[in-house]
């Protein structure tokens, strides 16, 4: 019997003198970079930049909690949305989790009404993350998102489907193009007047959108007193859009308020938006 192995881009059971991965199609013989890197573990110029301290790299099953956070921020995971904790013992309802406890790692899944189902509680760290691991890709492939990469197969069934819906995107192109344009000068209009603000109070102000931020150190924070009485005078206490340090307060896109817009606007549009627990069964073992 020939000896098997597994993919070391998506885990699938391969014979060791096939070419290519019968389940994602990827190259497993050939050049070390194709092959050899990633189940050696060395990395190459093209990937060192990408590895975590960890040791991870892009294209590998994680073998231990450290390398599935890197994996995790490698895909941008929203992980507390997901209801994924990883290397923490989380104990409120509905949560999948792993953690490590005096050399033992634990696998569980908290159910709705907050009852705890362990996966498993043992020494094998690298079994303990691949379980985990398997079941973070279950749920989102039921959710069409493939931070691992689609299979083939796959792929090849939804090129038609895909141009089907390029031929109906091809009758509302017009349609989008317009409410793009006007949903970008709406927002153009919007943003049209942010910057920083010096009123007679003391601090200083930063309006973003319909926002406002407050500093009179060096935090800021969002507030809805601002001392002007009509709208349209605000441009009288403009000061700029670009950070000054002579004007003795903090930048205010350095700040943690700042970081949370960044935030909110990223995982605004990103396939994890529409990520719902509903779509889980709680209930269930695992």
């Amino acid at each position: 019997m020939e000896n098997r192995d597994r993919c070391p881009h998506c885990g699938a059971l391969i014979l060791s003198n096939e070419k290519f991965c019968g389940q994602c199609g990827v190259p497993l013989t050939g050049s070390a970079d194709t092959a050899g890197t990633a189940n050696t573990g060395e990395q190459t110029p093209a990937n060192a930049a990408l590895a975590g301290s960890s040791g991870w790299q892009p294209g590998t099953r994680p073998r231990t909690i450290e390398q599935l956070q890197d994996f995790c921020a490698y895909n941008e995971m929203p992980l507390e949305r997901m209801r994924f904790f990883v290397g923490e013992d989380y104990r409120e309802a509905r949560a999948f989790g792993i953690y490590g406890d005096s050399g033992r790692f634990v696998v569980y899944k908290n159910r709705s009404d907050g009852s705890r189902v362990v996966r498993y509680d043992g020494p094998d760290e690298a079994y303990a993350v691949g379980e985990l691991y398997d079941k973070l890709l279950d749920e989102c492939h039921r959710r069409d998102i493939w931070p691992d990469g689609k299979p083939a197969d796959l792929e090849k069934r939804r090129k038609s489907e895909k141009r089907r819906r390029i031929a109906i995107a091809v009758v509302v192109v017009l349609l989008v193009g317009t409410l793009g344009y006007i949903f970008y000068r709406i927002g153009a209009k919007m943003h049209a007047y942010d910057g920083y603000y010096r009123f007679e109070s003391p601090g200083i102000y930063y309006c973003y959108g319909d926002d406002w931020y407050y500093s009179d150190d060096s935090d800021w924070v969002r507030t809805d007193d601002v001392p002007y009485d009509n709208y349209d005078d605000r441009a009288d206490y403009y000061i700029g859009d670009t950070y000054d340090s002579s004007w003795g307060y903090s930048d205010f896109e350095q700040s943690q308020a700042w970081a949370q817009i960044q935030e909110e606007s990223r995982t605004s549009s990103d396939d994890y938006n529409s990520w719902d627990s509903g779509d889980t069964d709680w209930d269930s073992d695992w």
